[in-house]
């Protein structure tokens, strides 16, 4: 089984209990975190809302993680975007809008990336203060720049934290990363 197939399993397993509502995913390889994400999601869920710490740069990550263009270079917070079967709302958690969706059972809401929260004690308590007053079935925080985060207090707060390995599928970013000394 490959990196990636475990991934799928776990996050779809995820999916599929009822009593577990939050999973942070974390791992080296942002692209390949992304797309099993949004690709596990897909088969789950028609409505989702995605929240990003930066606007001008989600339609970036999303489009190369799946090699495709499926968003336009400029996303906006007060449009729906088609993202293979889903029907996603993109907006921003760092500005704080009156219109932040809070979704519903039918929805799920995904974080990423996240470690802008993680390092500054003030941001993560509201944060998971945020975290508690959403709606959806299920909410999933994605990490960026694993290597860069030192406090992993919003574990605490999560049912489920899933590591995902890329050594056999990717072992070119573990060597990177090992040689620049970040791991």
């Amino acid at each position: 089984m490959t990196d990636e197939q475990k991934a799928v399993s776990s996050v779809l397993e995820f999916l599929h209990d009822e009593n577990k509502k939050t999973l942070l995913v974390r791992g080296y390889d942002n692209d390949a975190k992304l797309k099993v994400v949004l690709s596990c999601l897909n088969k789950e869920f028609e409505l989702g809302i995605i929240r990003t710490s930066s606007m001008s740069d989600i339609s970036d990550h999303i489009n190369r993680a799946f090699k495709r263009n499926l968003l336009p270079n400029s996303v906006k917070s007060t449009t729906r975007y088609k993202l293979g079967k889903m029907t996603v709302n993109i907006n921003s958690y760092v500005t704080h809008t009156q219109s932040n969706p809070k979704g519903n059972e039918n929805t799920f809401t995904l974080f990423y990336p996240i470690q802008l929260v993680l390092d500054n004690p003030k941001r993560l308590s509201r944060f998971i203060d945020e975290l508690e007053k959403i709606k959806s079935r299920k909410i999933i925080l994605i990490t960026t720049n694993e290597w860069s985060i030192k406090k992993w207090d919003i574990e605490n707060y999560m049912d489920e934290v899933f590591f995902y390995n890329v050594e056999n599928d990717n072992p070119q970013i573990m060597r990177n990363l090992k040689n620049n000394g970040a791991i």
